[in-house]
């Protein structure tokens, strides 16, 4: 047995071959691993072979080792073409003539090289010879070595232009990754010919000494750059002309790829975030992975809408199956759907606006057909009995039948008016209308304090006058008091009188169609305008007691 420092790199190359064998097992659901594993394992095979033939001294032994290592050597074009047909999802090529040929031609070259003693057509001379003061395995290579050479390299070269397609969709971090096969594939491939040729005469055989780099190489692959967690099979989803973001993820969160709509979208470039975990561009957009983790902890994925600026975004995840159907990334797809959002809103809006008018023209059919139609049937029969018995005090009645028929008509206005003025709201100034209405009114005092400019519109003197009008009529106050405040956001009315006040069984439903109360009742439509309107400009209005009595009502509308 001899020891010699050309040992130790084949040393290294088997050690490092394990461990990338071992970090292959942990990847063992990846799109070929299995395969890259098998090319690891003949790497290993082979550098033991030759580190142990090296080892040798005698011709016998230097034989049984070399013959041992073409186990690895037939094994190894196979499990590469098979590993590429894999990872870039062509695994429907595998078929079984390919696996036949390539098996049978790999087992028969095997058996050639085992029986080469009785026909010498594989190595045609075997010797010692003395290198650098080491002795080693010579051959002279038979026919048949030259056609599994041929036979050996057109599967490795077949196998990197396969390679070479899959990355046709890929970019940035695949670009790499596409780098580290062509390092970790040529290398073999120059100490291999480096050997064949004796361009360099050394004791040992370059290309065992090579899976010292290869693994190397592919360790970095892994461990950096997510070699086996993302594939080129997961590009066949992606379509980088699409006008949805898409962020394709590997098993473990990380970016593998972004397309440009996505870019556009996070304002950032693809090459500077490839490679980084999801959670660690949360600056960008806080919201995207706490919702991207959120759906991924449910069994069921759905979509949810994500909103970004001016734009709303309708957020899925789907997974990323490889041909075997293991779990291997997921998809994360952005839909601009803020066209669609707008009309939607818009949908709801006029729905509402027809629900409302709906509302309205019911009202409007209810006085006209009853409300309207009493009070008509009232001054027609005192009319009749004026006639027939000359009362004076029929003109009376027929007097307040009139008058409740104006007040009715224009309430049917005032509905009008709420109906047709659906445009949007503009800013108005407040006392000026709390004072226009006052001028109308017949009372002793009425005192408007403060001022404010609310989003509204001209319907709001309606809501003024009606207000005033029951205080005046219904509440028989004398004095009422305005006061109008406002902040940043926000305008507040309080509209107070001093009369009679409501009563507290209806002070709930004050506010509804047809309620009304006291000496003199109306249309009881006056305080349901006054409601409608106030919500129609997104405030609200509230009643109180007034004290020692009244009533007071509180009006809020939102500031310009």
């Amino acid at each position: 047995m001899q020891f010699t420092v050309y040992q130790i790199p084949l040393f290294l190359s088997c050690l490092v071959s394990t461990i990338v064998i071992y970090l292959l097992f942990k990847r063992e659901q990846s799109p070929g691993s299995r395969c890259l594993k098998i090319c690891m394992s003949c790497a290993f095979l082979w550098a033991l072979a030759d580190l142990l033939n090296l080892g040798s001294l005698t011709l016998s032994n230097k034989l049984f080792w070399d013959n041992i290592s073409y186990i690895a050597i037939v094994i190894f074009p196979i499990s590469w073409i098979f590993f590429v047909l894999e990872y870039s999802g062509k695994s429907k090529n595998k078929n079984k003539s390919l696996i036949i040929f390539t098996s049978s031609f790999s087992l028969i070259t095997l058996l050639i090289v085992w029986t080469n003693q009785y026909h010498h057509l594989f190595r045609s001379e075997i010797f010692l010879i003395e290198i650098s003061g080491i002795i080693v395995f010579g051959k002279t290579y038979g026919p048949l070595f030259w056609l599994f050479i041929i036979y050996f390299y057109s599967l490795m070269i077949i196998g990197v232009i396969l390679l070479f397609q899959s990355f046709n969709l890929s970019s940035s971090i695949n670009r790499k990754q596409k780098i580290i096969f062509i390092v970790a594939i040529f290398v073999t491939w120059a100490a291999s010919l480096a050997h064949i040729s004796q361009i360099i005469i050394a004791p040992v055989d370059f290309t065992s000494v090579s899976f010292s780099i290869m693994g190397a190489v592919l360790l970095v692959g892994i461990t950096k750059y997510q070699l086996l967690d993302i594939v080129p099979v997961a590009y066949m989803n992606v379509f980088r002309n699409m006008n949805d973001g898409i962020i394709v993820l590997g098993r473990l969160n990380q970016i593998i790829e972004i397309n440009p709509f996505m870019e556009k979208i996070l304002e950032v470039e693809n090459n500077k975030i490839c490679g980084k975990d999801l959670g660690q561009i949360s600056d960008k957009w806080p919201e995207l992975n706490k919702e991207y983790m959120h759906l991924l902890s449910k069994s069921h994925y759905r979509k949810i809408n994500l909103i970004k600026g001016t734009k709303t975004y309708e957020m899925g995840i789907s997974k990323i199956f490889d041909p075997r159907n293991f779990l291997i990334g997921h998809l994360i797809i952005l839909n601009d759907i803020t066209i669609r959002k707008k009309m939607e809103d818009k949908l709801i809006k006029s729905n509402k606006q027809i629900e409302e008018l709906n509302e309205t023209l019911q009202v409007i059919n209810k006085i006209l057909r009853h409300d309207l139609l009493n009070k008509l049937a009232v001054m027609k029969s005192a009319l009749w009995l004026y006639e027939q018995k000359n009362d004076r005090s029929l003109i009376n009645k027929l007097d307040r039948s009139i008058d409740g028929g104006i007040d009715l008509i224009e309430r049917i206005r005032e509905l009008e008016s709420f109906v047709l003025n659906k445009g949007e709201m503009i800013p108005v100034d407040v006392r000026k209308i709390a004072e226009e209405v006052s001028a109308n009114l017949n009372i002793p005092s009425i005192n408007i304090s403060g001022n404010a400019t609310a989003l509204a519109d001209q319907a709001l003197f309606s809501v003024f006058e009606n207000i005033m009008r029951n205080a005046i009529i219904h509440g028989k106050t004398d004095r009422i008091d305005v006061d109008i405040s406002s902040d940043n956001s926000e305008c507040e009315i309080r509209i107070a009188d001093y009369g009679k006040g409501i009563p507290e069984d209806i002070k709930d439903k004050v506010f509804e169609e047809g309620l009304s109360f006291g000496d003199s009742k109306g249309s009881g439509l006056g305080l349901y305008i006054v409601k409608k309107t106030i919500e129609r400009y997104d405030g609200s209005i509230t009643v109180e007691d007034n004290k020692p009595k009244g009533t007071i009502f509180t009006i809020k509308l939102k500031s310009p």
